[in-house]
């Protein structure tokens, strides 16, 4: 059966007042690369994209089917994900998919319309890889939704449609400080860096992250500039946590020396 014939099957079920596609999406099991997925149309035309997100995330899937599992898909698909555990999964998608692609390829006038119904919408969901490179794509394969150790702790990087979210873990250290106390620093700090430096932004930790360890903060940047701030990450993750860590010594300080009140025992 061909994949756009599934369309066409439930189009009296379907609302005429939006396009539909029936997808493939193809995932690594550990979710640790970006999503390709492959939509065709009722008329059987289709294209390929690559993404941050995956469509189960951004649209409406009015039908869902099995897991696919077949051993050719997997050689299909090995040149590209290379020796990566995969899965599989067909759905059919409502329009606008509200995703957006890293890079596509496909029917051009299908791909036409769906770039003009988005400029009508006011929405660059097909415009963003006019401005991704072959950089830029390396870098979010390279980083994605990954852990980089650095001397002074870890920091986790997540893309996520045209953003790049990054966590700063807790940073090493040897005083016994609550981490609230980090957090808390963490949340001023944030607080001053975003208000003085546009390119970087408020962001939060959200269920899709999965992250499993305490975060500090979390920054935001347009996947764009990811060029300009991932190489400068080692040295502005230091900054950061030697921030904390002047910020804790000197109150300890303070106290220690300064406290108005004598000690116990005095």
């Amino acid at each position: 059966m061909e994949i756009g014939s599934l369309v066409n099957e439930r189009s009296d079920k379907l609302d005429n007042a939006f396009g539909h596609f029936m997808t493939l999406v193809v995932q690594t099991m550990r979710r640790d690369f970006p999503v390709l997925s492959i939509f065709v149309d009722s008329e059987g035309r289709g294209f390929c994209g690559l993404s941050n997100s995956s469509p189960f995330e951004t649209a409406s899937a009015l039908y869902r089917f099995g897991k696919e599992e077949a051993e050719e898909m997997r050689e299909a698909f090995s040149d590209f994900f290379g020796d990566a555990e995969l899965t599989f999964q067909r759905a059919i998608f409502q329009t606008p998919l509200k995703l957006y692609f890293l890079s596509y390829y496909g029917n051009e006038r299908l791909l036409k319309r769906e770039i003009l119904k988005d400029s009508l919408r006011g929405k660059e969901y097909f415009r963003l890889p006019e401005l991704i490179d072959g950089e830029l794509i390396d870098i979010c394969i390279k980083n994605y939704r990954r852990w980089l150790e650095f001397p002074y702790g870890e920091v986790f990087i997540f893309p996520v449609q045209n953003v790049l979210k990054i966590a700063f873990g807790l940073p090493k250290s040897e005083r016994n400080i609550d981490k609230s106390v980090v957090m808390e620093l963490s949340r001023l700090f944030r607080s001053e860096v975003t208000r003085k430096y546009g390119t970087l932004r408020i962001a939060s930790v959200t269920p899709d992250m999965r992250i499993d360890r305490p975060v500090a903060t979390v920054f935001e940047i347009d996947l764009v500039r990811a060029r300009e701030i991932l190489p400068a990450l080692p040295h502005l993750y230091e900054f950061y946590c030697g921030c904390v860590e002047r910020t804790l010594a000197s109150m300890v300080d303070q106290i220690e020396n300064y406290f108005p009140l004598k000690k116990r025992g005095e």
